[in-house]
């Protein structure tokens, strides 16, 4: 991965730390883990990432990229 994608890869990561971005699994009880709750919160998260990277200037690809690397580092 680019020097640049792991620089936004870990302001994300520090935005969700932070809590400016929600983590997807953050505030689910034990026991839902594989519901398809859980999945519908993932693709909300990687889609708010996605689309602020989107406006930030990256292409379509590179945002993709980076989002998954992001949602793949939270777990």
């Amino acid at each position: 991965m680019h020097g640049g994608h792991e620089m936004a890869i870990d302001e994300f990561l520090e935005l969700v730390r932070r809590h400016q971005i929600a983590q997807a699994n953050a505030m689910l009880p034990q026991g839902i883990a594989g519901s398809s709750r859980l999945r519908h919160q993932e693709l909300l998260m990687f889609a708010a990432v996605r689309a602020i990277l989107l406006e930030a200037g990256h292409s379509e690809f590179e945002s993709d990229e980076i989002a998954s690397e992001v949602m793949g580092r939270l777990g």
